[in-house]
């Protein structure tokens, strides 16, 4: 099986999805892995599909010639069949909760880094806090440790940096 990462940014409209994934199963391919979001207004999807190298050349030339007609801006590119984690790496869920101000991404990611800490998933919004009056921060992730890193030395060095941020921020086992 060969596998084909596609990106796609558009306006957004009911029907899209559907559109898209239509040409997928039309040439014979599935959706392997894929993220499709409103991003107020604006679709965006990042999907790796696989199938057999021929289904996928034919859906690569369909969605270059029909890309435009659905209102979106495609790329495009064969990926390489690699693993998913790298050995004896241990997954975790990470949950960042804040009032919003810029940077808790950008800090808390670059701790990770520090650590060799692998980001498998990120999600990020902005969400009313009624209750504190100010937009709250949300920021909720799969990380991998790598072997020999201790669950309970990230979480310390996180709880660190959210105190000094003002975050609240989990690091829980999978």
């Amino acid at each position: 099986m060969a596998q084909l990462i596609v990106t796609a940014v558009g306006p957004d409209r009911p029907g899209l999805v559907a559109e898209l994934t239509r040409h997928v199963y039309d040439v014979g391919a599935s959706l392997a892995d894929s993220r499709m979001v409103n991003l107020r207004g604006h679709f965006a999807l990042l999907a790796l599909i696989v199938g057999p190298a021929e289904a996928l050349a034919s859906l690569q030339s369909k969605l270059e010639n029909e890309g435009a007609g659905l209102g979106l801006r495609l790329e495009m590119y064969e990926a390489a069949v690699v693993g998913s984690r790298a050995p004896g790496s241990i997954p975790y869920r990470l949950k960042v909760y804040s009032n919003d101000q810029p940077g808790i991404a950008a800090r808390v990611t670059a701790l990770l880094r520090q650590h060799s800490v692998n980001v498998e998933e990120l999600e990020t919004r902005v969400e009313s806090a009624p209750f504190a009056g100010t937009p709250l921060f949300v920021l909720e992730g799969v990380v991998t440790l790598p072997q020999g890193t201790s669950a309970r030395k990230m979480r310390e060095e996180l709880a660190a940096l959210g105190e000094k941020i003002g975050c609240d921020i989990d690091l829980d086992a999978i």
